[in-house]
């Protein structure tokens, strides 16, 4: 038993007034969220940038397909708009023309970011109530004003008062339209229909229209629409006749959408009128977003561009915007009134058995859907759960699978379903929740279920076979295909199975395993396409599986795929990948690698899909169930936005403040060095669908490359280095498509005044001024102390002669001095070695006469100092300077030895360890003494008797600047205490080391080591 329900669709089947149809118009809303500052909009123009100017009783406003920027009038401030109720809008070339409510005409200069005013002098008070602009041509503009209307020549700067016909109350030019080139045709408010002779500027009126209060004209072919208080006329300029149309309400505005349909603003809201049937339709406006309808709305304008947008502005409802592109798909709403009013239904599977049905699993139950009739029916099969999947046979038999309802069978003939669950036998199925059915032969069908793994079911025998997989049992089998290898592939949630007569060939995962893996294992989808490959749909992306190479390829979340949790993957006749998602459509063109996204606002049921809910039909079609409805698709049919935006710099901020200055219209933008924190606010003017679109930029001479796609639409710089920038901007439409003429700023950081080019250059020219100065001054300088010095050179020529001839006489009196002087010098030497040689002599007599010992060793000692002096200074009258040390200690010590033995009383042998050409400057006197010295406590001291074991080491060496000089024995050593009390020799050799600057260690340990530094 059925129920049926028929919807009566209000967008399409609602009869109103004269038996005309409505139709429905999807549009955007735009108010005070989006900065409007009152929703009665009262004007709307476009510039030729393509920003939306909008004029309300609040101020006059301009969109940039984001937010509305405001202009109010500042009482105190010349520089602001001089009223905020705003009648007209007029957008010529840079100057936007105002009609104010009581402030006349007003001119905004975009460029300069200035207001100004039309008739300032004037002392008519109608002209300060402005209502319209109107452009004649490309000279001449018609400003409406109170009684009388004004014409500005835009080349001569002049304008012209004319006075319409008085009436008993106001009059004023409502529309304007030119007839020739030289009559204009004036809608007015009380007078009918006038003709103004551009010539003579004179007015007449127009005898065969009756009717005093016109609004508006139209021009269409050989044929005039006028609008009126009593509805929309048609004159028909060869037979000179006027006729009525199906419009008989009042006409406020008339718009043209193409040579045979009009928008028609009548008192009973926005008419869509076709000329060819001479029939209209109420036009419905329906905002998608907000899910809300208007029926009964005032309108003032309908503005369009040439790139589909269509404005509508309205009173007290803001600004309604239609794009042509905007719908790109045909949604469907499973209604169902009586049982869940106008609560939303969701869709899951969907089949499609012949051109007018297709069946709709949902949580309501199995529903049928009438495509010719738009009639909805549910069954009562399936509202135990969801209906989850559908299967036609190759008997043209529908199957459904439900959650908890098991499988089912539809009998077209009694139109109601068979239905088998889950019962204690051995052929029955195993589980109740069916997720996939799947045809695998004529007789047989593969039932697919969450926990019972998989049934074969006989259709003739009506029974249930359980069905392994090398002794495996998959369970949440919820996607399969027959691939055209005639394989089974299984998508579970445990990964993807490919089956060949029941054996599993293999089993793929999010685990890679031979260069092939899935994006994830939940698997809610799978299609083959034309080339035999695989796509995967799962919870986590995307997967292309190359069946021939064996290998995969995984996409993610990316531009164009915004949500990877793929319910449904459908492939089209061109092999474009369409898949349904938590956020819209995302279609993906292996070709080009690129991804496209459709979202509600492209006419979806809904941003959100459902998994089980996609379909292909044998014509192509596509269709996708979600949250609120279902969709079908054409692809072919689906025509994107064709149009690309372009980009506009809009402000500066300086420090996170805003400049006040526009630049908006220059190209190049000057900063100081210390304006080092900019920010750079742009837009891109594109109305279809602004959310998406995206923004890159990039800063020459800084940014290595393009940023990456955003949606943010400003950047900043921060610390910029003096010099020359080029700041790029691009942007893409909705649809991603990248618009390849950037916006281009150049930046110039100009340095501070010691690093500017003048600067340098006057430092420069300075230095060179100053070099030049300074060698003039240096030559004059040079040229007089020339003078000086030649005077003085001659006199102390002079001089020097004088002296040199002294010079020469003293040189010739120390010749013979020093002559005198060496003869002297070597009498003295003589003389003085005589005198030590006799001392000597009378020291050894002495010694010989004296019996005690120790006062014959104190002579002997003395005689041999005297007898070392007399050596040296023998040595000193032929070796002068630097002397080389080690032959100066071999020969001095071989002479000291003579002078205190022989060869039977010598008690030691001498070891030398010379540093060879070891040279040194050093007052040999001192040095011989600490020899003799040294040498003689060697021979007193160290040793009783000889023996072949006593040696005495004398060594030099010469190592930086230092020369060091040892004179070791192995004699018996002595004490430190009784030395320094009875020992006269060694003090006195300490006090000739310290005055040749050097220093002496004594180490007595096993023997005595005398080690002497001197400075070299």
């Amino acid at each position: 038993m059925r129920i049926a329900y028929v919807l009566l669709l209000l967008l399409y089947g609602i009869s109103n007034v004269n038996g005309q149809n409505s139709e429905t118009l999807q549009i955007n809303y735009l108010g005070q969220e989006h900065g409007l500052l009152q929703l009665n909009t009262t004007a709307l123009a476009l510039d030729d940038m393509g920003y939306l100017w909008v004029g309300t009783e609040d101020g006059l406003h301009r969109f940039n397909g984001y937010e509305f920027k405001s202009y109010v009038s500042k009482p105190n401030d010349s520089t602001t708009i001089a009223d905020d109720h705003i009648r007209g809008l007029l957008s010529v070339k840079d100057t936007l023309w105002i009609a104010t409510n009581s402030k006349g005409i007003q001119g905004y200069k975009r460029s300069e970011n200035r207001f100004f005013s039309l008739l300032s002098k004037t002392d008519n008070a109608d002209l300060n109530n402005a209502y319209s602009a109107f452009q004649i041509n490309n000279r001449l503009l018609l400003f409406s004003v109170k009684n009388h209307m004004v014409l500005f020549d835009r080349l001569l700067k002049t304008s012209k008062i004319i006075n319409l016909p008085n009436e008993s109350i106001e009059n004023r030019v409502e529309d304007i339209l030119s007839f020739d080139t030289r009559t204009i045709w004036l809608a007015t408010k009380e007078s009918g229909v006038l003709q103004l002779d551009l010539d003579d500027f004179s007015i007449s009126t127009f005898p065969d229209y009756k009717h005093k209060n016109t609004s508006c004209f139209i021009n269409s072919k050989n044929q005039i629409y006028i609008g009126s208080e009593h509805g929309l006329e048609v004159y028909n300029k060869t037979e000179e006749r006027i006729s009525k149309t199906a419009i008989t309400t009042e006409v406020d505005r008339v718009y043209k959408i193409n040579d045979s349909e009009y928008y028609v603003i009548s008192k009973n809201g926005i008419l869509k009128y076709n000329a060819i049937t001479d029939r209209y339709k109420h036009v419905i406006f329906e905002n998608v977003k907000e899910n809300k309808h208007y029926t009964s709305v005032a309108f003032t304008q309908v503005l369009e561009d040439k790139q589909g947008n269509v404005w509508f502005g309205t009173q007290g409802e803001g600004v309604f915007h239609h794009n042509t592109f905007q719908i790109k798909f045909d949604s469907y709403r499973v209604e169902l009134p009586d049982l869940y009013g106008s609560q939303r239904i969701s869709v899951f599977p969907i089949q499609k058995v012949n051109d007018s049905t297709l069946w709709l699993g949902t949580y309501a139950g199995t529903v049928k859907y009438k495509l010719n009739t738009r009639e909805y029916y549910l069954y009562d099969t399936g509202k135990g759960g969801i209906t989850y999947d559908f299967c036609k046979d190759e008997n043209n038999v529908l199957w459904a699978g439900g959650i908890s309802d098991g499988l089912m069978k539809y009998d077209a003939v009694n139109d109601k379903f068979q239905q088998w669950v889950h019962h204690d036998s051995e052929n029955s199925l195993s589980d109740n929740e069916v997720l996939k059915i799947l045809q695998i032969s004529k007789e047989k069908l593969w039932i697919c279920t969450w926990s019972g793994g998989i049934n074969e079911f006989d259709i003739a025998s009506e029974t249930f076979t359980p069905v392994l997989f090398d002794g495996l049992q998959i369970d949440r089998a919820r996607s399969a295909i027959i691939d055209s290898n005639n394989h089974i592939w299984l998508g579970t949630d445990n990964g993807l199975y490919e089956i060949e007569s029941k054996t599993i060939l293999h089993h793929y995962t999010d685990k890679e395993s031979n260069n092939l893996k899935l994006t994830n294992n939940r698997v809610f989808s799978i299609s083959e396409d034309s080339q035999g490959n695989l796509w995967v749909g799962t919870s986590s992306g995307l997967t292309h599986i190359n069946t021939t190479k064996q290998t995969s390829t995984l996409y993610f979340k990316q531009k164009g795929f915004p949500n990877d949790f793929v319910y449904g993957v459908v492939i089209d006749n061109n092999d474009k990948i369409w898949m349904s998602t938590n956020f819209g459509l995302s279609v993906f063109n292996p070709k080009d690698k690129s991804f496209k996204n459709y979202t509600k606002e492209d006419g979806l049921q809904d941003n959100e899909f459902n998994g089980k809910s996609f379909y292909k039909d044998d014509k192509g079609l596509l269709y996708f169930g979600g949250i609120n409805g279902f969709n079908i698709i054409n692809p072919d049919r689906v025509v994107d936005n064709p149009y690309l935006p372009n980009v506009y710099l809009e402000s500066v901020e300086l420090f996170n403040q805003p400049i006040k200055r526009n630049e908006m219209f220059k190209d190049t933008l000057v900063f100081k060095s210390e304006e080092n924190v900019l920010t750079f606010n742009f837009s891109a003017i594109n109305y279809l669908n602004p959310e998406k679109g995206l923004y890159q930029y990039k800063l020459d001479n800084f940014d290595e490359d393009w940023s990456p796609p955003a949606k943010k639409n400003n950047v900043t710089y921060t610390n910029l280095n003096p010099g020359n920038y080029t700041l790029k901007i691009k942007a893409s439409n909705d649809v991603g498509v990248w618009n390849t003429k950037y916006k281009t700023v150049n930046l110039i950081i100009v340095p501070p005044w010691y690093l500017e080019t003048w600067f340098k250059v006057m430092l420069v020219g300075l230095f060179l001024f100053s070099g030049i100065w300074y060698y003039r001054f240096k030559t004059s300088m040079l040229k007089r102390d020339k003078l000086k010095l030649t005077a003085l050179v001659n006199s102390r020529t002079k001089d020097l002669i004088r002296k040199n001839e002294e010079l020469n006489t003293s040189h010739a009196v120390m010749v013979d001095q020093k002559n005198n002087i060496e003869f002297l010098m070597k009498e003295l030497n003589h003389r003085v070695k005589n005198n030590l040689q006799i001392i000597s002599s009378l020291l050894n007599m002495q010694a010989k006469n004296i019996e005690e010992q120790e006062v014959k060793d104190i002579l002997n000692i003395a005689k041999n100092r005297i007898l070392t002096i007399s050596y040296i200074q023998n040595d000193l009258t032929s070796n002068k300077g630097i002397i080389d040390i080690a032959v100066f200690l071999k020969e001095f010590s071989a002479k000291i030895l003579s002078l205190l033995s022989d060869q039977n009383t010598q008690k030691f042998t001498i070891e030398f360890d010379l540093q060879p050409d070891c040279k040194c400057e050093v007052n040999t006197t001192l040095l011989g003494l600490i020899l003799n010295e040294l040498i003689t406590n060697t021979y007193k001291y160290a040793f009783k008797a000889y023996s072949e074991e006593n040696v005495l080491k004398i060594c030099c060496a010469l190592s930086n600047g230092q020369l060091e000089i040892i004179i070791a024995d192995n004699g018996v050593g002595y004490d430190f205490g009784n030395a320094k009390d009875t020992s006269l020799g060694l003090d006195l050799v300490k006090t000739m080391v310290h005055q040749l600057n050097g220093t002496i260690e004594i180490y007595a340990v096993h023997g005595v080591k005398n080690v002497i530094l001197l400075p070299c």
